[in-house]
């Protein structure tokens, strides 16, 4: 056997440099446009063994392009598509995810396909692949083969690239104008005049600035929306009182006037007290509504009409509200920052880029499992399995059977490929029996939003347990003791997303605030934050008319930051994007610092209380 080792190395040399020479043959032919005398040799490497290597990748590539050029869009999308399922990590990944697209295209699945090539530029760092991506897509937008409710959800998910989205601009502005829905055109129009478009265009965009001069003059007004009556009177009481209070400490209470309206916590109650104090005063900020469905309501409205009025929300948490318009901003860190700060965090920081995800049932575990899916796609990453269970079962063994079910097909579809088999889904019944149940299941990241510390601490158990391995990671609703006494030592080196609000508070600054507070309401605020960050929206709103903003849009977007009595208020694009990643170490909560565990990091405060519990 020894002796037969450096000849097998020497063979498979030789193997190597073969194949090589064929790719480089090939390009050669290719170059001189001669595709149907390259694919032969491209064809041998592609469907042997040699697809695993560097040169049956490169391989693929030239040939799933080439049959793009010879119109074969059946095997250019079934190349590409086995290619793409295999090579996770290629450096040649963008190309074939565009001739996919491509391919998706002109099938008719037009949508999908400008949605790949957005995808595309979202996470790739390659120019030349970037430049011939954007070329691509400027050409499919072109031809006008998407409707305005498409290049709508395109926008909103994929803000890529400038002239990508610029062009979209345009077209929905043509599209509105087109179906007389011309304040939403007016709107369209001023994106594009903001990107330095043609002349022509700067023209007509021009007019429908115009037609949004003058308010009307007035005391400046701020209107609060707040529930003050029916089933969330408390919380409306609590944002009004924080507002007051930060008013009466202004010292601007005779240059601005506090106007409040009563939404009850309904959408149309709410658009319809905003609309009528727009009417009649002079208003210069909305702080409010403090619940999801009004602000959402509102927001729309002013957003589309009123951009000079910042609108702020203190409390709602649904994601889509601040991209309503450049004017609304949310003040809580919403689910899709949660999930986008631990997806970056995972795939920059960890290297993963395959995703298992195990979803509470619930609102709140299907938003942050959809926004984790899409913030991992943008990052080039990809959910590969998922499931959902009910928190607080004390066995999920189907669910687990399931999810490891679906991963080892995965793993035999790549292992039927690394052999060169014709039939990817051929399955050795006893190698598969076996397998199950003998092997521990290796998924890269495991993401699971569970919505309270305990059950993400049994979860945790879970799946170890069943055989699964990976690094695990989470959101919010991880943060606390639950998960160190229920998680023990598995949840050591677990990864999860928290608002920077909850963990990096000013507790100067908060003792300063309740103690006003109590003095000047007669109790302390509550622990739900309503009143604390409603007071913080009011401050921003105040600090800008103490600075003599000329637009408070304006300042509210160009400032970096802004101080809160729970910690660093940082909008982009309207959100609050304050969140940090927490790890556990040794039983205890820490905060990581960009990729790293700061060197002088001290435990958090929650794992210091997990302590005190101990000792009583």
């Amino acid at each position: 056997m020894n002796r037969l080792l450096p000849f097998l190395i020497v063979c498979a040399f030789a193997t190597a440099l073969f194949a090589q020479d064929d790719v480089s043959k090939a390009k050669s032919l290719i170059r001189e446009g001669k595709c149907a005398e390259a694919a032969p040799a491209l064809q041998k490497l592609s469907d042997s063994k040699s697809f695993r290597k560097h040169e049956g990748a490169q391989a693929a590539v030239l040939l799933t392009e080439c049959y793009l050029r010879e119109h074969k869009r059946a095997d250019a999308l079934k190349l590409a598509s086995k290619f793409l399922e295999y090579h996770v990590a290629s450096e040649y990944r963008e190309r074939m995810e565009l001739a996919r697209a491509i391919v998706l295209t002109e099938q008719g699945s037009v949508y999908e396909g400008v949605e790949a090539m957005l995808r595309i530029l979202a996470y790739t760092k390659n120019p030349a692949a970037k430049s011939h991506t954007k070329d691509v897509a400027i050409q499919t937008l072109a031809a006008s083969l998407l409707n305005a409710d498409q290049l709508q959800a395109l926008m909103e998910k994929y803000p890529v690239d400038k002239d990508v989205v610029g062009w979209m601009q345009l077209q929905m502005g043509r599209e509105c104008q087109n179906a007389k829905r011309y304040r939403a055109a007016r709107y369209w129009y001023k994106k594009v005049l903001n990107g330095s478009v043609a002349e022509n265009l700067s023209a007509t965009a021009q007019q429908g600035l115009e037609s949004l001069e003058g308010l009307g003059a007035g005391k400046p007004t701020i209107l609060v929306l707040a529930p003050l009556s029916g089933d969330f009177a408390e919380f409306g009481a609590a944002a009004v009182r924080g507002v007051y209070l930060a008013h009466e400490q202004s010292g601007l209470g005779k240059k601005v006037r506090i106007r409040i309206a009563d939404t009850r916590a309904d959408a149309s109650i709410a658009l319809m007290r905003t609309q009528q104090a727009v009417n009649q005063d002079s208003i210069v900020a909305v702080i409010g509504p403090i619940m999801s469905a009004p602000a959402a309501t509102v927001a729309a409205w002013l957003g589309s009409n009123f951009q000079n009025i910042p609108m702020l929300t203190p409390t709602a948490t649904d994601d889509g509200i601040a991209k309503m318009g450049p004017n609304i901003f949310q003040v809580n860190i919403t689910m899709d920052n949660l999930a986008q700060k631990i997806a970056d965090f995972a795939t920059k920081c960890l290297d993963i880029r395959e995703f298992a995800v195990l979803s509470p049932l619930g609102d709140y575990g299907a938003a942050m499992s959809q926004s984790f899916t899409r913030a991992v796609e943008r990052r080039g990453g990809n959910v590969v399995a998922f499931r959902s269970y009910e928190e607080g079962r004390p066995d999920y063994a189907t669910e687990f059977k399931l999810l490891r079910d679906v991963r080892y097909k995965q793993e035999n579809r790549r292992r039927n490929i690394a052999r060169g088999a014709s039939d990817l889904d051929a399955v050795n019944a006893r190698e598969r029996r076996d397998y199950l149940a003998d092997s521990t299941m290796k998924i890269p990241g495991i993401f699971i939003p569970s919505t309270n510390p305990g059950d993400a601490g049994l979860m945790v158990g879970q799946v170890a347990y069943n055989k699964i391995s990976g690094t695990m990671l989470g959101a919010s609703g991880w943060y606390g003791r639950e998960l160190l006494i229920q998680g023990k030592h598995l949840v050591d080196s677990t990864y999860f997303s928290v608002p920077g609000l909850d963990i990096s508070g000013n507790k100067d600054k908060f003792d300063e605030f309740a103690k006003a507070f109590k003095e000047k309401w007669g109790e302390d605020p509550a622990e739900d934050k309503v009143s604390g960050l409603s007071y913080d929206a009011a401050n921003i709103v105040f600090s800008g008319i103490q600075k003599n903003a000329e637009s408070l849009t304006k300042y509210l977007n160009n400032t970096p930051s802004f101080e809160s009595v729970y910690g660093e208020i940082k909008f982009v694009r309207g959100a609050n994007t304050n969140t940090k990643v927490v790890t556990v170490r040794k039983g205890k909560f820490y905060v990581m610092e960009g990729c790293n565990l700061p060197a002088s990091a001290q435990p958090t405060a929650e794992s210091d209380k997990k302590d005190e519990k101990k000792k009583k």
